[in-house]
Formats: structure tokens, sequence, C-alpha cells
């Protein structure tokens, strides 16, 4: 397999295969790509997804063999990244860094996206207090 180096968002620079479309990204570039936001998935946020077909999926993923790090050789782990996000990723158990087969990348950007836009969805205090109120009172 050959990697070619690329720039890909925010200024990183991640190592990509033209065969198969995946991409290597060096330790700490996948938490700069999070940060970054020039690309906008908004408008595909709100989607229904098949929740139980990528479960499906992400078993299937799980159940594959592991693959060897492009950097040191080691055997990488194979895992669901935060444990949520319906993308399996490999990484590297030495730090070397996280292979994101085709498509990994924009669930990923995406998970990330819909993972902020929660975050901003937190219920003031004053509102959730008037509810907990309203709940013992009000029967």
């Amino acid at each position: 397999m050959t990697l070619d180096p690329r720039i890909y968002e925010g200024n990183v620079e991640v190592d990509s295969c033209a065969s198969c479309r995946g991409m290597w990204l060096d330790a700490g570039e996948l938490e700069k790509i999070q940060k970054s936001s020039e690309r906008d998935y908004s408008g595909e946020l709100h989607r229904d997804a098949d929740s139980a077909a990528a479960g499906v999926e992400v078993a299937e993923q799980l159940g594959q063999g592991p693959v060897p790090c492009p950097v040191c050789g080691n055997e990488m782990a194979t895992r669901e990244y935060g444990y949520c996000s319906q993308v399996v990723i490999d990484t590297c158990p030495a730090g070397c860094g996280v292979w994101l087969d085709a498509g990994e990348i924009q669930a990923l950007e995406k998970f990330f996206e819909r993972a902020q836009q929660s975050a901003g969805d937190v219920i003031p205090l004053r509102w959730r207090l008037w509810a907990s109120v309203r709940s013992v009172f009000g029967r």
C-alpha cells in the first residue's frame, strides 16, 4: 500500500491511499480535524439514520482481522470511536496514529458536528428547576 501526503481540513497533512481511499492520521491529527470546521454537514445531520443497520456494520467491522500499523508495523486495535459514534477505526497501540477506511473521516466529522450541536441544546437551569418543581406540585 502506497500512502501519499495531502492537505486535508484545517491544513492538516494526512496520508491517503489512492487505491482503497483510506487515510492515515498521525497522532493528534484527528483532534486537529475535529477542531476545524471547514466542512458543513448540518444539512445531512437531520436525516434519519438506520441505527440497526449501522450497529450490524459496526459488529462486522469489529470482527474483521487486525491490520498492521503503517508506521511501526504493530497490530492495530479495532474499536468504535467514542463508543457511540458507529464509526470503527483502527488505532496503533504504540500511539503512532489512526487508520480510517474510505468514508470514515466524513462519518466522524458528522459525529463531531452532531455532538457539538447537542452540546448547544442544553436546557437552561431555570427551566429545569421549573420543570422539577412543576412535576412535584403539578400532580
